[in-house]
């Protein structure tokens, strides 16, 4: 498997160029374009019973349904995201939480499962929780905007809508932003206090905000 990262930085795609035999999983909706005898299959994302099916489904706020597309002689699938931006390819080698929207592809053989980050999270409004993805294999994220790539020692704050993954030797718990008054008027909301060694990729824009911006601009209701 072969996978190129296609017009970066603003409007990214990932060309995904399959030998015969080979496959990749990616997120339902993604599909830009495909060689014509590629083949298709859509499952849910996680197996092992209707609670996981559950879980899925209400705690990670995705349907979960995931295509995979392989190829039984060489061929070629373009992958492209929901929202403009970047996107970046991981050879994963162990495990990685990426938030559930900036999933975009990866290896069949990754195993991807959810993690329920508490009940802050519906507070914070930005529907914060990750995939949890382990194994050996090409990963694919992307983002709202550029993705930064940092290498915490120690702490660090994000803010929640910011955050596209981090490394398994990373902990979190979310807080608000300072005191009350700059919780409530200062624009911030909650963040991520990271604690821990490993690696962090966050995103220059964030959903939340665009949709704030799009309720401020759209012309009030008639009565």
């Amino acid at each position: 498997m072969n996978i190129q990262l296609l017009y970066k930085p603003s409007y990214s795609i990932a060309k995904v160029n399959l030998s015969s035999g080979e496959s990749i999983k990616a997120e339902a909706g993604a599909l830009m374009s495909m060689s014509s005898h590629i083949q298709i299959q859509t499952a849910k994302a996680q197996q092992g019973g209707l609670f996981k099916s559950l879980k899925a489904a209400f705690l990670g706020g995705e349907s979960f349904w995931m295509n995979t597309f392989t190829a039984p002689q060489a061929g070629e699938v373009l992958l492209a995201p929901t929202l403009p931006g970047d996107v970046e390819k991981l050879d994963l080698n162990g495990t990685v939480f990426v938030q559930s929207s900036s999933f975009l592809a990866a290896d069949p053989k990754i195993d991807i499962d959810t993690k329920f980050q508490g009940l802050k999270g519906f507070f914070s409004g930005e529907s914060l929780f990750f995939l949890k993805l382990s194994g050996n294999g090409p990963l694919v994220i992307s983002s709202y905007g550029g993705i930064e790539v940092l290498d915490v020692e120690g702490e660090f704050i994000v803010d929640t809508g910011h955050i596209v993954a981090f490394e398994e030797g990373l902990q979190y718990e979310i807080t608000k932003f300072g005191g009350w008054k700059s919780f409530f008027l200062g624009g911030e909301g909650f963040v991520a206090k990271f604690k821990g060694k490993g690696r962090l990729w966050i995103q220059s824009r964030n959903v939340p905000s665009l949709g704030s911006w799009f309720r401020e601009e759209l012309p009030p209701k008639k009565q």
